[in-house]
């Protein structure tokens, strides 16, 4: 018996031996055939091929052409790039305070280039970045700032904000992004802010970015009476050629090999012409790209070509139709289009006409449209509607009827004369003669509504 045990247990601890050789030979194995079996997959499914690179899915595609994707690199903006590098060296990079106002149309690449740059500095400093928009009262903006950087204070926001500055040991940058929403009745913040900036012993490199080109000239004056400007920086919107590049770029750092096969040269180029025509807006680009590879994507599925697809095809391409009806569904109504793109002053106009036809306007729509004012009143609520948001330096009233006859000509208003006199109807007086035609709206109040809402700063007008 105990011989016999004996051989037992030796046949079990050999067993037992062997077991683990055995179970990662079988491993090895089920890899190999899983291997296999995924690259099989990859061949035969395109919009599952994840390991070669001319099979990437759309899903990857359309991921770097979101507009929330930071863009592999910065192309073109050589001049602008350069601008914020010497203000990075003059300020943060000797530990010193300043001040950078940075305007351009919307989706020109202002706060993604300034975000680069810094990015590539050698200096080490901290920065915050702060979104004014939803900033409603003066202090919040102190506040916003002391809690981005961390500072822990007590009782007044603004002096704990002056006392950072003025004490730090390192500088630092204040990013203000859409820094216009501050402006109103809280001027007086922007001033200060700037002011701030450009003291003596100042540690705060604060960078405004906003659409308008001008503000600083025309709603901050005492600015360069103090000897507290900024340094202006303009983005120009997109041209063609840029626009290409950087659709090409972002495309090429998924795949080169998938680059050309996923959108055609030509949908590019339509789509680059398209938006640098309108607004220049790269991220609107970025919106028209992807939405056509998803019309493209669900084009193929309903026809079948994802399973049909034979190995080694390509994926299904976007042509100059996927483009085409995208860019039909984005740009919206004409109307809109040329509210949209009035200046503040022009806005401003409508504001006046819309306060003083508000009682009016009761009743059907076709009565809304039909209402009207005088170019004296328009001009008077003009001044109240400037007094009101603080601005400092409203427009004559020279200028006032040029604005009028400008959106005349555009469409937007009808300028009609005074009852028992026929003949022109355009303002071309400045001494008030033809103050006594009236002005009503021609298109739709609710769509001038909604175009003058899009603006912070008239929101409370309306």
């Amino acid at each position: 018996m105990p011989a016999t045990r004996t051989t037992h247990t030796l046949q079990r601890r050999a067993a037992l031996a062997e077991a683990p050789i055995s179970r990662q030979q079988t491993a090895k194995q089920t890899a190999k055939q899983t291997a296999k079996q995924q690259k099989e997959l990859s061949l035969t499914d395109p919009f599952l091929a994840t390991k070669v690179p001319a099979k990437l899915s759309y899903m990857a595609i359309k991921k770097v052409m979101h507009r929330s994707t930071v863009a592999p690199q910065i192309i073109g903006r050589t001049a602008e790039q350069s601008s914020i590098r010497e203000f990075l060296r003059s300020t943060v990079e000797q530990n010193r305070g300043g001040s950078l106002y940075i305007s351009g149309n919307p989706g020109t690449g202002k706060t993604a280039c300034l975000q680069s740059i810094m990015s590539q500095s050698t200096a080490s400093f901290k920065s915050v970045l702060i979104n004014c928009v939803p900033l409603t009262q003066s202090t919040q903006a102190y506040m916003a700032i002391l809690d981005a950087l961390k500072v822990k204070y007590t009782g007044d926001p603004l002096a704990a904000l002056e006392s950072h500055t003025l004490h730090s040991k390192h500088a630092f940058v204040v990013v203000m992004d859409e820094v216009d929403s501050l402006l109103g009745a809280r001027q007086e913040v922007l001033y200060r802010l700037f002011e701030l900036a450009k003291h003596a012993d100042s540690h705060m490199a604060l960078v405004g970015i906003a659409n308008a080109l001008d503000l600083t000239d025309r709603f901050l004056p005492r600015l360069q009476a103090r000897d507290c400007e900024p340094m202006l920086l303009n983005f120009n919107p997109y041209q063609v050629k840029d626009i290409v590049e950087i659709l090409q770029s972002r495309l090429s750092s998924v795949s080169e090999a998938a680059a050309e096969p996923v959108i055609q040269k030509a949908a590019l180029e339509l789509c680059a012409r398209k938006v640098a025509a309108t607004s220049g807006d790269l991220r609107k680009a970025l919106d028209v790209c992807r939405q056509a590879m998803e019309k493209a994507e669900a084009e193929s599925k309903r026809k079948g070509v994802d399973k049909e697809n034979a190995p080694g095809s390509a994926l299904p391409k976007v042509t100059l139709m996927h483009i085409a009806k995208v860019l039909t569904n984005l740009n919206g109504s004409p109307i809109m289009q040329k509210l949209n793109a009035l200046n503040f002053q022009q806005k401003l106009v409508l504001c006046s006409l819309i306060s003083l036809t508000r009682s009016a306007s009761t009743g059907s729509p076709a009565k809304k449209q039909a209402a009207s004012a005088a170019v004296t009143g328009m001009f008077s609520e003009y001044q109240v509607i400037c007094a009101q948001l603080e601005i400092p330096a409203p427009v004559t009233r020279s200028e006032f009827l040029d604005l009028i006859s400008m959106m005349e000509a555009q469409g937007v208003l009808v300028i009609e004369a005074p009852r028992g006199r026929r003949g022109a109807r355009r303002v071309v007086s400045s001494t008030g003669a033809a103050d006594d035609r009236s002005v009503r709206l021609a298109v739709d109040e609710i769509d001038v509504r909604r175009a003058l809402t899009s603006t912070a700063a008239l929101k409370p007008l309306l």
